[in-house]
């Protein structure tokens, strides 16, 4: 995992600060190498809407101890671009000492959805979410359009996407309100309705679970 370069890896202390990370996570927050990370926290490494959203998935690991997984987000490449992200974070104990901390994984989705092509079935309910993204189409709809059942298709769009259905939807509907963000002077309201949303207030909370920021700041 240390050289994969599209798997972001790091270890955290309870405190927040970085205790190991592979090269490519170092590299995604700007940095050269893993040992420019090292004894920092988030907040030195990344905007301060994104580090606030990972030191709050922190602490809800910290305190359950449930694993946060699967989780669909954007994030800045080295280059400033966005990319779409799954990651999952994980509590760490050491039996001896009694410290905790974090493991956290991202993988970056460089796969297009377009790689559903080869795939036959896949492609239709591909092309169903990319179409009706506005609708938000139910899972049950794509397994039809399919032609497969929802636990093949879970498990194909997982294993050639990267994502579940659920989040091939949400990518396609929050990839078009980024687009009319950047390139519209529509309102949030205007936004979030051509993007499906009836609430511009449940468009603003998931726009920033995943972006980190709400759409206002990105705008800007």
């Amino acid at each position: 995992m240390a050289t994969a370069p599209h798997v972001m890896f790091c270890v955290k202390s309870d405190q927040g600060r970085y205790l190991a990370a592979n090269r490519a996570f170092a590299e995604r927050s700007g940095r050269k190498g893993a040992g420019e990370v090292i004894g920092l926290r988030a907040r030195d490494l990344f905007p301060t809407a994104l580090a606030e959203r990972y030191e709050i998935q922190d602490q809800q690991v910290l305190s359950t101890g449930e694993v946060l997984s699967n989780q669909l987000e954007v994030i800045t490449r080295p280059d400033g671009s966005f990319g779409w992200y799954v990651s999952s974070k994980s509590l760490w104990t050491d039996d001896e000492t009694g410290a905790r901390g974090l493991i956290s994984v991202s993988v970056d989705l460089r796969t297009p959805v377009d790689a559903a092509a080869p795939h036959g079935r896949l492609v239709s309910a591909v092309d169903l979410a990319r179409r009706d993204f506005a609708r938000n189409p139910s899972v049950t709809e794509l397994a039809a359009a399919a032609d497969m059942t929802i636990a093949q298709l879970e498990r194909t769009t997982r294993r050639i996407l990267g994502v579940t259905p659920k989040q091939l939807v949400l990518r396609f509907r929050l990839e078009e309100a980024l687009r009319l963000l950047g390139a519209t002077d529509l309102s949030i309201a205007e936004v979030a309705a051509q993007c499906g949303y009836y609430d511009q207030s449940a468009f603003s909370r998931q726009f920033k679970r995943v972006t980190g920021q709400p759409p206002s700041a990105y705008r800007s």
